[in-house]
């Protein structure tokens, strides 16, 4: 069964609602493939044009066909009949009927964390999903996202290099590199995680593809965070996939006015949950993980302007003007703090005038 069920995902330009009218006509994936000229061509008179496409590909691609100009791309499939399709998506009702995948596809019984946000983010921004990332995969969990340039890359770098795996959710084929800057990043979590999609191998990156593999990238996700998002962006529609699937949404809030927090603030407006840091999460996730870093404690003796100027730091990096403005320090005593905390790993500069807590267990700054 599962040839003929890879021969129907790989009709091109035949998408879920499609192969959901063919299975309830022909009801099984075989039953397509053996359907006649003249039942195929009846739908395409009742005004079905699509199912041209199935004819064109009964007479040129045959099931066997179709495996082997996969295999030689080196990609696997797997059907949502198949006992090993993962039990996330299996429970969706607009599941994909199958899953194209270079690597592995994400365990069932680890748990998932989509970490979603804007192309163009902020710095800020980034050095938080790259934090959050990555002391998420040191705890075990498995990091989901779309690949993209912006928050979706810098998550998925920081978790494969915290250790963990990582599954990109691709909106074009998972032999197709998109964006070709990523080719790096997709061959890692190829080799370290997974790169996957419902969509045939060769399909192209086209618009609508991609609010399509969001669902999947919620599916797939215990837990769905935004980091940061435009109104009407592509995060929202994971987050609002997620919400649909009864998954939990997190969103980082953001002063009122900025253009990138306009979108998480309005989720945390209509229900979402507020991110309050990897910690917090973790604990949710992982209520036994005892990380490994180096906290601050009390057997850790501080200057009174080095307190000052550690308790002013937030969750993303500061520059030394806003310190200066935060603690009211002259510049040398600012300075001689930040040299300290910097020496005692407790701080460190990410460029030249900016500083940020460290990250846990040293991820180093980027």
């Amino acid at each position: 069964m599962e040839q003929y069920w890879e021969w129907l995902c790989s009709i091109p330009c035949l998408y879920p609602r499609q192969r959901e009218i063919l299975l309830r006509c022909f009801h099984t994936p075989e039953g397509v493939w053996r359907a006649s000229s003249r039942e195929l061509e009846y739908l395409i008179e009742k005004g079905f044009r699509w199912a041209e496409r199935v004819l064109r590909c009964q007479r040129e691609l045959p099931p066997e066909k179709t495996v082997n100009m996969r295999l030689e791309k080196g990609i696997q499939f797997i059907s949502c009949e198949h006992t090993s399709y993962p039990e996330r998506l299996r429970m969706l009702p607009d599941r994909p009927h199958g899953l194209f995948y270079r690597g592995a596809l994400p365990a069932d019984g680890q748990p998932s964390v989509a970490v979603v946000g804007a192309r163009l983010c902020t710095r800020g921004g980034r050095e938080l999903a790259q934090d959050l990332a990555a002391s998420l995969a040191r705890a075990g969990a498995q990091i989901v996202s779309g690949a993209a340039c912006g928050i979706d890359g810098a998550a998925q770098w920081a978790a494969l290099e915290a250790g963990g795996p990582s599954f990109a959710v691709l909106g074009c084929g998972a032999d197709v590199c998109y964006p070709a800057s990523h080719a790096r990043l997709l061959e890692r979590a190829a080799a370290e995680g997974g790169v996957l999609s419902e969509l045939p191998p060769g399909a192209p990156p086209v618009r609508h593809h991609f609010p399509m593999r969001n669902r999947i990238i919620s599916g797939l996700a215990d837990v769905v965070v935004v980091v940061e998002a435009r109104r009407k962006s592509g995060s929202l529609i994971t987050a609002g996939c997620a919400a649909e699937q009864g998954r939990t949404v997190l969103a980082v809030p953001g002063r009122p006015g900025d253009v990138l927090s306009v979108g998480c603030n309005e989720l945390i407006d209509q229900g979402a949950g507020i991110f309050l840091s990897a910690e917090s999460l973790i604990k949710t996730l992982f209520p036994n993980y005892k990380p490994q870093n180096r906290q601050l404690s009390d057997d850790i003796l501080l200057a009174p302007a080095e307190e000052l100027v550690y308790s002013s730091f937030g969750l993303q990096a500061e520059s030394l003007d806003e310190l200066q403005a935060r603690t009211a320090l002259s510049l040398p005593e600012l300075s001689e703090s930040l040299l300290s905390l910097e020496l005692r790993g407790l701080i460190q500069e990410t460029e030249r005038g900016w500083y940020r807590r460290k990250p846990p267990d040293g991820l180093p700054a980027r």
